[in-house]
């Protein structure tokens, strides 16, 4: 039988989607991956084992291509085979949750395969949807509520949008439109405080569902009534459910681990202005926003807001140890009162990356409306996918072929080279030397953490921290 858990309260949440405000800072920027070092540890206490199912030459270089890569973790020797000019590619650390590498691999491969193989080439409008107060906290381990959340903001969204192609077409009825959404969770803020909101990628427009052919008819931009209707659906759903946080089942470390990163120093919230922006309006304690646009056929900006909507919480070089032993995380960008970064202790910063890591078993990215998987019209909305290059030896039909269907499904692609991603992303081919233009070759896996230090620091690998509670014997 389940106990009742300490609720878990939020402190100074911003009500708006606005670049978010910090008190009391100063400049500095200096990486120092010590503290990130300390999270592995904790994290992945397992190293991955690189050691099955690598017995020749490419499947080493297929598993190096097809992971992120975390510096401490086990890696992989490449060599040029003309002049000799070494590349080290370390393997994935598998976290959860706040990984730079990682997540950043995700960002890339997830952008990527939504601009390739889902989403069409029409206008979108991206709506991000925050709440305010302990909700924010609350959202991050309500599995039942963010998913009620995301649905009724989806479906109020596409009902929303083709009621105004009706209205601005003169159609008869809405029964023959349909939109599609991404929605994408996103849990974090600036300084890495516990922060649920809804990014959405829409159609600014609707598909017409007419004989053989699915023409898009663009809809007229959101007035701040629409937009206010939008959010009364999100709150009577918020009404039904309640606010209370004091029935859900939580492990009491994690409550505990949430309430101290709740502690420190905060984002504070934004003055309200006397005039809103355009396409933004607070309303039942929520906020919408909805003034960002992108043109399906730019390919390359479609897949750059992508990536905003997936990526992770922060980079390699946003995070540094001071010397006084906190840590300072720094933003992005300015925010309007010029704060730049946030510092706080080591035991808040490592609290704050617990509480980043999603519960399990809850998608981070949905879809509804055609972009759902059993739409009807999905198949004939979707990009082509192209065209697999024909066999280079024939089969010699031992099995029977596979129906047409499932051949289709067998050849959407779930997942990227990591080489791809890098030079799709970077323009950087990590399978060509550099140098002299030769083909990389794989030398050997170094899995030893001590072969791992003194390949990356040299012959004389640099000791290894104490364990707390224990003294150097020799400096």
């Amino acid at each position: 039988m389940s106990r009742r858990r300490p609720a878990v309260l939020v402190n100074n949440a911003p009500s708006r989607h606005k670049p978010e405000e910090f008190d009391g800072c100063t400049s500095g920027h200096v990486l120092d991956s010590g503290v990130l070092d300390q999270i592995r540890e904790v994290t992945c206490p397992h190293p991955v084992d690189t050691s099955q199912n690598r017995t020749s030459e490419e499947s080493l270089m297929e598993e190096k291509n097809t992971n992120a890569g975390c510096v401490g973790a086990e890696l992989v020797r490449t060599a040029c085979r003309r002049c000799g000019d070494e590349l080290r590619v370390p393997f994935p650390c598998k976290g959860r949750g706040f990984c730079p590498s990682c997540m950043g691999r995700r960002m890339a491969e997830g952008a990527a395969l939504l601009v390739d193989h889902v989403l069409p080439a029409v206008g979108y409008r991206q709506w991000v949807l925050s709440f305010s107060g302990p909700l924010a906290v609350r959202l991050g381990y309500d599995r039942e509520l963010l998913a009620a959340l995301s649905g009724c903001l989806g479906r109020a969204v596409l009902r929303d949008i083709r009621r105004a192609v009706k209205r601005e077409d003169g159609l008869a009825s809405v029964a023959e439109l349909h939109g599609g959404v991404v929605t994408v969770v996103q849990r974090f803020r600036s300084d890495l405080g516990l922060y649920v909101h809804l990014h959405l990628l829409v159609t600014d427009g609707a598909f017409e569902e007419c004989t053989g052919e699915l023409p898009f008819r663009a809809a007229p931009p959101p007035t701040p009534e629409r937009m206010t209707a939008i959010l009364g659906r999100v709150h009577e759903v918020l009404a039904a459910a309640g606010h209370d946080a004091d029935d859900l089942d939580l492990d009491p470390a994690l409550v505990a681990c949430v309430q101290h990163s709740l502690r420190g120093p905060h984002l504070a919230a934004v003055a309200p202005d006397t005039e809103p922006p355009p396409h933004t309006v607070s309303a039942y304690g929520l906020h919408l926003h909805a003034a960002t646009t992108v043109d399906g056929r730019d390919r390359r900006r479609l897949e750059r807001v992508c990536r905003y909507l997936l990526r992770p919480p922060f980079a390699h070089d946003a995070i540094e140890a001071l010397a006084d032993g906190r840590v300072r995380v720094h933003f992005k960008a300015p925010s309007r009162r010029g704060a730049a970064f946030a510092d706080m202790s080591v035991d808040t910063f490592l609290s704050r990356l617990c509480a980043l890591v999603p519960p399990p078993r809850f998608h981070m990215t949905r879809y509804y409306g055609v972009f759902a998987s059993r739409h009807r019209l999905r198949a004939r909305v979707i990009p082509s996918s192209p065209q697999p290059l024909a066999p280079m030896q024939l089969s010699l039909c031992l099995v029977p072929a596979l129906p047409e269907e499932l051949r289709e499904a067998t050849m959407t692609p779930r997942r990227i080279g990591w080489a791809s991603l890098l030079a799709r992303v970077f323009a950087v081919d990590v399978t060509v030397c550099s140098k002299c233009g030769g083909r990389m070759k794989i030398v050997e896996v170094v899995t030893d953490p001590a072969a791992i230090a003194k390949l990356l620091h040299g012959a004389r690998a640099p000791p290894r921290a104490c364990p707390p509670g224990q003294l150097r014997m020799f400096a």
